[in-house]
């Protein structure tokens, strides 16, 4: 399948919509406090950051660190790079094992490989759900 060129293009209104609904629904099992960050390119003054960094600011302008329980995740997307982080904050990391992240890395990753971008997010947030379920307060 090929790849389209620009983030609106493959994470159209409707996508968005659907993903948005998938993020409440794991919120509400988990008690987690989910955001997906899409950007097409990084903004000017970011070209050496890395994407981790990226994330872990996008994390705190999106105030995730101050959520109940510290329970925010983000999933944030740099689409035009082909890159995306997964970041939790503390009260997440102490009740899943450390490679939960790289079981929600390889669904985003194995999904956005065969441009099945909306796929491969709802993937990630199941993956999520699997994790946290049971693990963390509701």
């Amino acid at each position: 399948m090929e790849h389209p060129s620009h983030a609106n293009d493959a994470f159209t209104h409707d996508a968005l919509e659907r993903i948005a609904h998938t993020i409440a629904d794991v919120e509400q099992a988990t008690g987690a406090d989910i955001r997906f960050s899409l950007r097409d390119l990084r903004d000017a003054g970011e070209a050496d950051l890395p994407i981790k960094d990226l994330a872990e600011k996008e994390f705190a302008t999106l105030g995730l660190h101050t959520t109940k329980d510290h329970a925010g995740i983000l999933i944030f997307v740099l689409y035009h790079e082909k890159k995306f982080y997964v970041c939790g904050d503390s009260g997440v990391h102490s009740r899943v094992h450390p490679e939960a992240w790289k079981d929600v890395a390889q669904a985003l990753g194995s999904h956005f490989a065969k441009a099945d971008y909306e796929g491969g997010v709802t993937a990630a947030l199941k993956r999520i759900e699997h994790h946290l379920k049971g693990k963390h307060p509701v």
